[in-house]
């Protein structure tokens, strides 16, 4: 048997948790989920709902908050900007770690990750611009994985991001950093990560 989990950092005592059915939510504060990103800006925070946005389900402690502040840069939870680099940014301050099980130990190739309208795996999210950023691979920019008005986005051949291999193993994982900037007024509830891949 085999799962994807999408799992947030919530902190040094639970560690990385399982999201389930919660939301991930991208929002104008650190500590509140339901502020507002102001238009063409980049959140300030990334926050576990149960809706959309819903109530905030991080716990003690809020997931962490990777900002876009140019090409090549990133504020960490609110800090200086800095070079967007595995020196810069640890495990442990991702967005967001994807995380592959399977029964039997098995090798990952052809990992991707998308952004789309929740309904469509080929069309792009609706209202936003999003960047990302996966750690471990000794990348020094972002990557651009949606933008609504450019028609960019969705599981389409140079719209998704490649994640790396993984050779065989029981778990595998991603860690990301992603950041995301509303094209327009109001939410944004047509938004949605996909992930797919090839185990062998």
């Amino acid at each position: 048997m085999a799962t994807i989990t999408f799992e947030g950092y919530m902190g040094a005592g639970p560690g990385w948790a399982d999201l389930g059915a919660n939301t991930l939510v991208f929002s104008g504060s650190l500590t509140d989920l339901t502020a507002a990103i102001t238009v063409g800006q980049f959140q300030d925070g990334t926050h576990a709902g149960n809706g959309d946005p819903g109530t905030d389900q991080c716990g003690a402690n809020h997931m962490n908050n990777v900002k876009y502040t140019s090409g090549s840069q990133m504020s960490v939870n609110g800090a200086a900007a800095e070079d967007i680099t595995d020196a810069n940014l640890a495990t442990t301050e991702c967005s967001l770690r994807v995380h592959f099980n399977h029964t039997s130990s098995v090798a990952v190739s052809g990992a991707r990750l998308y952004c789309y309208d929740g309904s469509v795996v080929t069309n792009e999210g609706v209202g936003v611009d999003m960047y990302v950023f996966e750690r471990g691979r000794t990348e020094v920019a972002w990557t651009l994985l949606n933008d609504d008005s450019g028609n960019i986005g969705g599981d389409n051949a140079g719209d998704y991001k490649s994640l790396a291999d993984s050779g065989a193993a029981t778990d595998h994982y991603w860690y990301l950093a992603i950041s995301v900037s509303p094209e327009s007024v109001g939410a944004k509830a047509s938004v949605d990560l996909g992930v797919a891949l090839t185990y062998s």
